[in-house]
């Protein structure tokens, strides 16, 4: 209590002898004694005290060194006195202190202690600034994607970070509003750290340019960067020693720097040698973590002047891929995609990675990923062997990029999922295949000959299951001509039942050859199609349609449509008289050898070719008298050569039966 009441005094005294008085104490005193001489003296807030706390940093316990950088921003003025100090120990301390709270802003009172002839003074301000660059580095790597995994690591590298200082300043974040905090103050005083590293080296000549360089190698990962920025600045000091820096192969936390400064106009020739050159394992990993870089253009052009690298050919790629794990192998296929490699030999090596990876699907999948950003033509052998994998999802994937590529024969390699493969695969291949054969098929339908098409029809619906669907769709929705193609198609492979409810609607159809065909299709199926349907297309205004309908009933043999069958035979159109004298005679009906007389006898020389036609379907070969009447009189010549025809074709047929005969 004492002690409380006497420090409270001493806070309040306006005088440097309580500031010595205070820092007096804090040297002898013990741990909770030295707290709260601390935490007097930073009330205080004098110039005096607290540059005497920050002389006494070095031999203070862990827990009052918490306590200042904790309270580093009270401070700020001190460390720029103390890092000018004339005693050696103040200045350490507060090079110290600077480095281990990233106070950037202070960055200048390292630079001039590089100037310090004392090698103690200069080598501890090299480091300093080596220290903040590295915090700068990671920190932007960590946070280059934000999200959960990120803020673990975050934590992790807080958590070491303090234990290893002693101190709770570096704190990782735990969210996502701690997190944005620490965004914040990384981008706050990194531009102040980039500009003392970068004054540093326009006018550093010691030895320990290697720690200066190093710290500006690690700041140059962004094209903003001020330390990359000294390759663009004319007579600055350092430009030499960073050119000559990266036109070697570089270090592992110096890839970003590598990357970026070998777009540079100064570097790119060297890139390819220097490239060449990179063989360190860690460095390689360094490369795969960050081929995301890879995306600039500069970059881009600068690698396709490389003439080889370390995966380029296939024995240095498998020694490579022998001493990964496959979750590390997947990650070369990135690199080879990205490398400007000719495609054919992406595509082997990638074959090799994927044959490293057969026990991993995760890096099976990253495989495909990789590949899949090839451009449209590339070879796609990597894909054909994933339509073996046992991953289905590899499978899809796999087929969906051959049907996008369409390599030399594709079809043939996806045509055997059909078979064996898993019903999601076969469904993603029927779509694409089916619709290239469907559409060889359907454009090639006119120009086959009768036997050919129902062959090539009746193989297409066995490989491909869609094909009815869409032969459906034309039927239904498509145009005139397609609607008549398709129920061709029908007709030749015999799947009239199928379509029934389509084939009746059609009968209905508005435009006259799409009702015709409808109608000449019902004759296929082994049900009767209903009364109301033929009563509608005896009625139509369209001859053909009747005709095609009076020959349904003819096959069906409908007894209650010969009442109309009587009236058609007399005054219908050519093609339906003589339809319906065929249907009469089949049905064993009186009257249709003297309609077909007269039919012979009309004046029309349509309905006489007709009539010509029915005699011969109907064998009615008592009336072949009049056949030769016609073939010998008649005035039309067409109709005189139809009937000699018949009667050439009637003469051979019986004399072919006394021949049977005989024999």
């Amino acid at each position: 209590m004492r002690l409380q009441k006497l420090l409270t005094a001493l806070i309040a005294v306006d005088n440097t002898a309580a500031d010595d008085l205070l820092l007096e104490a804090l040297r002898v005193g013990d741990v909770s004694e030295q707290l709260m001489l601390l935490d007097a003296l930073m009330q205080r807030k004098t110039p005096g005290g607290l540059s005497g706390i920050l002389a006494q940093y070095e031999n203070l316990p862990p827990q009052c060194r918490a306590v200042i950088t904790r309270n580093v921003k009270l401070f700020y003025h001190a460390l720029s006195q103390a890092g000018r100090s004339r005693d050696h120990g103040t200045r350490l301390a507060a090079m110290a202190i600077i480095a281990q709270t990233r106070q950037g802003k202070l960055g200048y009172v390292l630079s001039e202690n590089l100037r310090e002839p004392d090698e103690k003074l200069s080598k501890a301000a090299a480091e300093a600034l080596l220290e903040m660059a590295r915090w700068v580095n990671r920190e932007s790597r960590l946070m280059h994607r934000f999200g959960e995994p990120q803020t673990e690591s975050l934590a992790m590298v807080g958590e070491a970070t303090a234990k290893k200082e002693g101190s709770t300043v570096s704190a990782a974040p735990t969210g996502p509003d701690d997190l944005e905090t620490a965004y914040q103050t990384v981008m706050q005083e990194r531009p102040e750290i980039e500009s003392a590293v970068a004054r540093a080296l326009d006018w550093a000549r010691t030895k320990h340019l290697g720690d200066l360089m190093r710290a500006a190698l690690l700041l140059c990962d962004h094209p903003q960067s001020r330390t990359l920025a000294i390759l663009k600045t004319t007579r600055h000091g350092g430009q030499a020693s960073m050119v000559r820096k990266l036109q070697q192969p570089p270090a592992a936390d110096s890839v970003e720097a590598f990357l970026l400064g070998a777009s540079h106009g100064q570097l790119r020739t060297n890139f390819a040698s220097a490239f060449a050159q990179i063989s360190d394992r860690a460095v390689l990993d360094s490369l795969l973590r960050r081929t995301y870089w890879i995306a600039d253009n500069q970059l881009r052009l600068c690698l396709g002047t490389v003439t080889r690298g370390v995966w380029w050919e296939a024995e240095p790629l498998r020694y490579d891929l022998a001493r990964r794990t496959p979750a590390d192998a997947a990650a070369i296929a990135d690199w080879i995609v990205a490398s400007g490699l000719d495609v054919a030999e992406q595509d082997k090596q990638l074959v090799a990675v994927l044959d490293h990876a057969k026990d991993d699907t995760a890096a099976r999948l990253r495989v495909a990923v990789a590949a899949a950003r090839q451009p449209k033509g590339s070879p796609a052998g990597a894909f054909k062997a994933m339509l073996s994998d046992t991953d289905e999802r590899l499978q899809r994937i796999a087929a969906r990029e051959l049907i996008r590529r369409r390599p030399p024969e594709f079809e043939s390699a996806l045509l055997q999922q059909m078979t064996g493969g898993a019903p999601s695969v076969r469904r993603v291949v029927g779509r694409a295949i089916g619709q290239v054969g469907f559409d060889q098929y359907w454009n090639r339908f006119d120009r086959l000959d009768r036997q050919a098409r129902i062959a090539a029809g009746r193989a297409m619906m066995k490989l491909l299951p869609d094909a009815a669907d869409r032969l459906g769709r034309y039927l239904t929705s498509g145009t005139n001509d397609q609607r008549v193609r398709a129920m061709a198609v029908i007709q030749d492979l015999q799947l009239a039942e199928r379509f029934r409810d389509a084939l009746v609607n059609a009968c209905v159809h508005a435009n006259s050859k799409v009702r015709s065909k409808a109608v000449s299709l019902l004759v296929s199926l082994p049900s009767e199609p209903g009364d109301n349907v033929l009563e509608r297309a005896l009625a139509d205004a369209d001859p053909r349609v009747r005709a095609n309908a009076i020959e349904v009933i003819d096959a069906q043999k409908s007894p209650q449509f010969v009442p109309l069958l009587a009236d058609r035979a007399r005054m219908g159109q050519n093609r339906e008289r003589a339809n319906a004298i065929k249907a009469l005679h089949g049905m064993k009906i009186d009257g249709a050898t003297n309609q077909l007389q007269l039919m012979l006898a009309d004046p029309r020389a349509e309905h006489r070719i007709s009539a010509l036609w029915a005699l011969r379907q109907t064998g009615l070969w008592s009336l072949l008298s009049h056949v030769g009447a016609i073939a010998q009189r008649d005035d039309n010549l067409r109709v005189r050569r139809y009937a000699v025809t018949m009667l050439k074709s009637v003469m051979e047929q019986v004399a072919a039966a006394q021949r049977a005969k005989v024999a």
